[in-house]
């Protein structure tokens, strides 16, 4: 299983002489880790999310992947095969015209042999509940469903780790949150998972957040430590998940004595409360 490491990486988009979009960023993260990573606009997330299968090379520092460097031109074939990247807008990753025909690209490109790549795309489709629906094209699809299709065509790559960057932003709350049960199923599984979003719900489904501003890291532990620092995250503008935010203001006006994460706590703790 695949770890990825940067070390002191920055980046700049033409020279060293102009700011870094990214600056001295350390991250380990481990194999079968999900791992969320938020901040304002213009904090370097998609940026780190281009630098971790070597679609950009850092100008400073390192990026590998099960230790090789994505600075090394040989490495970035097999480095690609081990982490898949899935963008925000699911029409512009769209190139089959049916459902399964699209899946099974990825596998294709691989020159894999026919009976593999059906049995790929027959089990990513599966997991993300579109099994019935390989014969349709994805134009008839909704805005979820093409996300979910997006994520059975990385799916079928076999990667170890799935980055996705912003990939619910264009979905309603349904949508987000059937995204959302389908990441967290493929983790449990032991799928890696990089979770890029402005959606702070989204983020509880994971273990640990990486905060970035500026281009830097400014926190990084689990979902509850970040989400303590409630007073900093408000300073950056981000916002908390719903019952984070709602525990805290009961807590302010002294109706529970925690911070809950989530809300079958809240209610407990308010049941309790009125009991």
């Amino acid at each position: 299983m695949a770890s990825l490491v940067l070390d002191d990486c920055s980046y700049s988009y033409s020279n060293a002489l102009e700011e870094k979009v990214l600056s001295g960023v350390s991250i380990t993260i481990d194999a079968g880790s999900f791992v969320s990573v938020i901040g304002p606009n213009g904090s370097g997330k998609s940026t780190l999310a281009k630098l971790l299968n070597g679609l950009y090379l850092p100008s400073s520092g390192t990026v590998s992947v099960d230790g090789l460097s994505t600075k090394e031109k040989k490495n970035i074939p097999q480095i690609r095969r081990k982490v898949a990247v899935l963008f925000q807008n699911p029409d512009n990753q769209i190139v089959g015209d049916t459902v399964e025909d699209d899946t099974a690209f990825g596998p294709e490109n691989l020159g894999l042999e026919r009976e593999e790549i059906s049995k790929r795309v027959q089990k990513s489709l599966s997991d993300v509940g579109l099994l019935e629906k390989r014969k349709v094209s994805p134009s008839s699809l909704s805005g979820g469903e093409k996300a979910r299709l997006g994520i059975a065509g990385v799916l079928a790559l076999n990667p170890e780790v799935l980055v996705l960057d912003e990939a619910t932003a264009m979905l309603d709350s349904k949508g987000r949150k059937d995204v959302m049960e389908i990441l967290y199923n493929l983790w449990k599984k032991g799928k890696t998972i990089i979770l890029i979003t402005h959606h702070p719900e989204e983020t509880m489904y994971g273990e640990r957040i990486i905060v970035l501003d500026k281009g830097k890291i400014i926190m990084d532990g689990s979902t509850e430590e970040v989400y303590r620092k409630s007073r900093e995250l408000r300073e950056l503008g981000l916002a908390l998940p719903p019952y984070v935010e709602l525990s805290l203001l009961l807590k302010e006006k002294g109706v529970v004595k925690d911070i809950y994460f989530s809300s079958s706590s809240l209610v407990s703790a308010l049941e309790k409360k009125n009991d």
